[in-house]
């Protein structure tokens, strides 16, 4: 029998890549065009359910509630795609108000893509390490270790976690079907 942590569905979560700024287009897109990209990279981390992490709907809250800075003239840059992928990601664990403090507290001290990437760089390796060894302590990955760095730290773990049960439901759920067969 199968384990979980050598099935598709954690292979697929150990080798996530998230992102980087310089990695998102350099060009001004339009609503269509952000949601396709956002789906796209979060895939993965899609359930059952068929529920989107991102819709129009959300990204004009978003913009509304001021958590997004709004498009110009309709169109969307990188900047947006940074804020509305740490929104797509931390809204599974944290509401908007507390992603709004998270965010706020790391552009305050870092400037933006290191902050964007240094998030990044902590999903992947949360991601890796939920799904890989359950017994794992995740070693900081910069020199200093500031208590804005332990926010994005813990608010990424509390992400791989849920990722981790809701896969492995998903693996179970699979598994019973197939002895069903």
């Amino acid at each position: 029998m199968e384990r979980f942590e050598d099935s598709e569905l954690a292979q697929e979560m150990t080798s996530f890549h998230c992102p980087r700024m310089n990695e998102f287009p350099d060009l001004e897109l339009y609503m269509d065009q952000v949601l396709t990209i956002l789906q796209s990279v979060l895939s993965p981390f899609a359930d059952d359910s068929g529920e989107k992490f991102i819709t129009s709907t959300m990204v004009n809250n978003y913009v509304k509630q001021k958590v997004v800075s709004p498009p110009q003239k309709k169109k969307y840059n990188r900047k947006h795609l940074v804020y509305l992928m740490v929104v797509c990601i931390l809204k599974q664990v944290l509401s908007l108000s507390e992603i709004c403090q998270l965010i706020q507290h790391q552009i305050d001290t870092y400037p933006i893509e290191e902050a964007y990437d240094f998030f990044c760089s902590q999903v992947e390796m949360t991601l890796k390490a939920t799904f890989t060894d359950r017994n794992f302590c995740c070693q900081p990955s910069v020199k200093h270790q500031t208590p804005e760095t332990l926010l994005v730290q813990s608010a990424a773990l509390a992400f791989a976690n849920k990722i981790y049960l809701q896969k492995y439901l998903q693996f179970k759920k699979a598994q019973i079907a197939s002895k069903k067969e």
